[in-house]
């Protein structure tokens, strides 16, 4: 499987709703040597919020839906000038529209510890796009860096093959993904953890992917519920099970949100921009009991 570090973040700048109770925040910021702050104190105005941020690695936003988030919103722009990775944290559904658009967020309580700590190392492990460069395509030539493979055997070979592609699939794309993701307790997790805001975010953003050389029914029901219990850990939306082989015919999964395709049909969605269109298809196919 491959591996992946995460990434050295010594200090955030929090930006958050006046007032707002951070609930377990500050602690998981602590178990990972993460100091945080708010606006620079000693700066007045508007520029204490600038200074604020250029002194840290990074900045942590929270919406709520409220007015507040307008200044959170502001705060997050002059992170993205300044060249600042952004974790964007929502506590309910009533976000701007512009934020879902252009950033990746993970809709979580502050209180939910589990939750929120599987979301801040996501955050860790993915490597840092501005909402610039997100909006670029891929060039043809940039090869994706791919962590080293660590399995032993020739089937266990073949199988991280296989998850390589998938990797390079996504990344090719214009995608983001990380490799073997780990939940809070540090159980194994599934394969990959994707993003693909722009094709569908409701979605992809982000879905969770075993990748198998091949299924039956009883594989494919053992991965999804290993997977469903991974995503309500996690808040993840979606997830799919991808095999060298063509789905067995009248696989129906138990939840709508868990799709199986053939790598080669992954591929062929994927790069033609229509791989959400078509799980919105599957979904609405299986919520009305269609094969």
């Amino acid at each position: 499987m491959f591996k992946e570090p995460l990434r050295r973040l010594h200090r955030c700048y929090i930006s958050a709703p006046y007032g707002i109770d951070l609930g377990s925040l500050p602690v998981l910021l602590g178990q990972r040597q993460i100091g945080w702050n708010w606006a620079s104190e000693d700066v007045p105005g508007e520029l204490g919020y600038v200074k604020g941020i250029e002194r840290c690695d990074f900045v942590l936003a929270v919406l709520d839906g409220t007015k507040s988030d307008h200044r959170v919103l502001y705060e997050m722009g002059i992170g993205e000038g300044l060249g600042k990775p952004i974790f964007v944290v929502a506590l309910n559904k009533r976000v701007n529209s512009f934020a879902m658009s252009k950033f990746s967020i993970a809709t979580v309580g502050l209180g939910e510890a589990a939750a929120l700590a599987f979301q801040l190392d996501l955050f860790l492990s993915t490597p840092h796009e501005t909402i610039f460069t997100r909006e670029l395509p891929s060039p043809s030539h940039a090869r994706p860096v791919v962590p080293k493979i660590e399995r032993s055997g020739a089937g266990a070979a073949r199988g991280s093959a296989l998850e390589q592609r998938v990797y390079e699939i996504i990344i090719g794309a214009g995608g983001s993904a990380i490799v073997e993701p780990k939940d809070d307790a540090g159980a194994a997790a599934p394969d990959l953890l994707m993003w693909l805001p722009h094709q569908e975010p409701s979605l992809l953003d982000p879905a969770v992917i075993e990748v198998k050389l091949s299924g039956t029914h009883q594989i494919a029901r053992t991965v999804e519920r290993r997977l469903l219990s991974f995503m309500q850990a996690g808040g993840v939306q979606s997830a799919l099970l991808l095999t060298a082989d063509e789905p067995v015919p009248r696989f129906r999964s138990i939840a709508p949100n868990f799709f199986w395709l053939s790598v080669d049909d992954f591929e062929r969605l994927i790069l033609d921009g229509h791989l959400g269109f078509h799980l919105r298809g599957m979904r609405n196919r299986a919520a009305h009991g269609a094969p």
